[in-house]
């Protein structure tokens, strides 16, 4: 877990993640865009175009977001909460925010079951890579901060005799 988070790594991963997020979108444009014009504003283009003011609603959603990871990632606002309880209160959250920004710019029918249906299931599937890649991350640093530590009492080991 970094303790201290900076306006650079910030940045870096609001414009990560928006950058990603603008592909994903514009080859969902591409693909669905004529067939969904009509039920999503993220397609009132239809495949034509990404609009700019869909854009921005993602650029917010991306910048809340990343805000809400720092919240429950760091701790540099809650010091002692176990990292099980952050997991679940951070998704929590993004799916609140997620949802409320669909009621709120129409990305999808809020009166259908099958958007939030699939909805749900692509939160779930990004949310289980999410998760696995956060472990496997930490693994390997921990793996690292071990070798390190490893390496450091050999040198005093060796300084000491």
């Amino acid at each position: 877990m970094e303790n201290k988070p900076t306006i650079l790594k910030y940045l870096s991963k609001v414009f990560m993640i928006y950058g990603i997020t603008t592909v994903i979108l514009n080859i969902f444009t591409l693909i669905f865009g004529d067939k969904a014009k009509e039920m999503s504003t993220i397609f009132s283009f239809g495949g034509n175009a990404l609009g700019v003011k869909t854009s921005m609603e993602f650029l917010l959603a991306t910048i809340i977001l990343i805000s809400i990871e720092n919240l429950f990632m760091t701790d540099a606002v809650i010091k002692k909460m176990k990292m099980p309880v952050r997991i679940c209160l951070m998704f929590v959250s993004i799916f609140a925010v997620v949802s409320l920004f669909v009621a709120i710019f129409g990305w999808f029918p809020t009166d259908m079951a099958l958007p939030w249906i699939l909805f749900i299931i692509c939160f779930g599937i990004c949310s289980t890579v999410s998760i696995f890649i956060s472990a496997v991350s930490e693994r390997q640093e921990n793996k690292k901060l071990e070798e390190a530590l490893k390496r450091y009492k050999g040198e005093e080991n060796d300084k000491s005799n």
